[in-house]
């Protein structure tokens, strides 16, 4: 939607603001093509991305406009709470403490400013600045809650109700490196021992029950359940005597195009193996192809009938075949293992997304409404998922992509589409 003036834009953020739709601010985005002229805007968008948690993208389009914002009390309060919820208390110290300086009487600056006083445990000044806050808020809650908690000495995470990990979840960082899939059976029968002397066989990887200079509780085998290491990095596999829960396998094996059998195969299913890689030591690639190698040999065993992972139910011959790249070339990426890419058709066009990127510190990625066909789109994605995995590259909004020098294909980051959370929309 085209708004012919700021004034009309301003009127409709405001509007959003006040029903709490954080949703719709952040959906107008492509609007603000010069942050600058929109500065309004920009602290309302600012202030939906606060309370949707996506404290990054908050201090990312505050400092776009910090020019005009740096004398203003409400934007020096916004982003102290986006860098304190990203844990980087030092540095939003001096914003809170100008955000007071500035405006001392916006009463939210002194919020901000008490929290951060005390994370750094100076309490009798952050104690003051809460009673500064309420003086001017008289009986509100927040500030006798936190006068009240300051004084009972709780934790910093406990007064803030911030997350030690939060700004960390919203770009996938937290799973980085954390890969589990389930193996799916017919029987609940299962033999991991088999696939312990299998791995050694076929990968030849000969795992310890301790990690290097780490301490470990006793990880004896048993016929169900194992859990090793490679140096420090954890591989847990176990035998779950029951279906995957809620039905899910059977659901996400819709997405399946490639397989169309998926449906069926997964509803037949008794039992499952879960094959989970926390790294500890090992690069994200480093501990997919793990997780792969782990995966693929699992998928050898009888009574096998397909694997959920990545968002989808492979069918355990293409996931091998995937797998077997690695044997012939050990800098091969079995990226279509690793990542769904899902394909739909709209009234706008054809579609394609990624799931899976996360789990290697990156954020999905969609081309939406293209006029360029599926097989084609499928490609394309792939290839970009390629280079960002294999690479380490992480892109951004307002970049350009392109698979040659001529090429150069526009990056939007927003609210996912087809999954959730923010994706990056690749114009194609």
């Amino acid at each position: 939607m085209e708004y012919p003036s700021i004034k009309m834009l301003m009127e409709q953020i405001r509007d959003w603001a006040e029903e709490e739709d954080y949703d719709a601010i952040i959906e107008v985005l492509p609007e603000l093509k010069t942050p600058g002229q929109f500065y309004e805007a920009v602290l309302c968008l600012a202030y939906a991305y606060l309370n949707q948690g996506f404290y990054r993208d908050a201090e990312e389009w505050l400092r776009k406009v910090e020019s005009q914002g740096c004398k203003s009390g409400v934007w020096n309060y916004r982003l102290a709470v986006a860098l304190m919820h990203q844990m980087r208390l030092e540095e939003a110290l001096p914003y809170a403490e100008r955000a007071v300086t500035v405006e001392a009487d916006y009463p939210w600056g002194w919020l901000v400013y008490s929290k951060l006083l005390y994370g750094g445990q100076r309490t009798e000044e952050a104690l003051e600045a809460a009673k500064k806050g309420l003086a001017l808020m008289p009986g509100d809650e927040e500030f006798t809650s936190l006068i009240e908690d300051i004084s009972n000495g709780l934790s910093f995470f406990e007064v803030t109700g911030v997350e030690e990990d939060d700004g960390k979840i919203e770009n996938g960082e937290e799973k980085a490196g954390t890969f589990c899939g389930s193996v799916l059976l017919d029987s609940t029968s299962f033999d991991v021992n088999k696939v312990m002397a299998d791995l050694k066989s076929e990968w030849g990887i000969e795992p310890s029950d301790k990690p290097e200079d780490m301490a470990s509780d006793d990880t004896s085998a048993n016929e169900s359940t194992r859990g090793f290491y490679l140096g420090e990095t954890l591989v847990a596999i176990s035998l779950m005597p029951v279906r995957v829960p809620d039905g899910e396998a059977e659901y996400f094996a819709e997405t399946n195009y490639m397989w169309p059998e998926a449906v069926e195969v997964a509803k037949t299913h008794q039992a499952h193996v879960l094959v989970a890689v926390l790294a500890h030591g090992l690069s994200p690639v480093e501990a997919g192809k793990l997780h792969v190698k782990v995966i693929a040999t699992c998928l050898k065993q009888p009574h096998v009938i397909g694997v959920y992972v990545s968002g989808t139910v492979f069918q355990p011959e293409f996931y091998i075949e995937v797998a077997d790249m690695m044997k012939g070339d050990e800098n091969a990426l079995p990226v279509l293992d690793w990542v769904y890419f899902g394909l739909y058709q709209s009234e706008e066009g054809n579609n394609v997304y990624t799931y899976g990127m996360t789990a290697f510190g990156k954020e999905e990625m969609e081309i939406l409404g293209s006029k360029h066909g599926l097989t084609e789109l499928h490609g394309f994605m792939l290839e970009i998922a390629c280079y960002v995995i294999g690479s380490d590259v992480t892109l951004h909004e307002g970049e350009t992509l392109g698979v040659s020098k001529e090429q150069k294909l526009p990056i939007i980051r927003s609210k996912g589409v087809s999954v959730e959370g923010m994706t990056l929309k690749i114009e194609y």
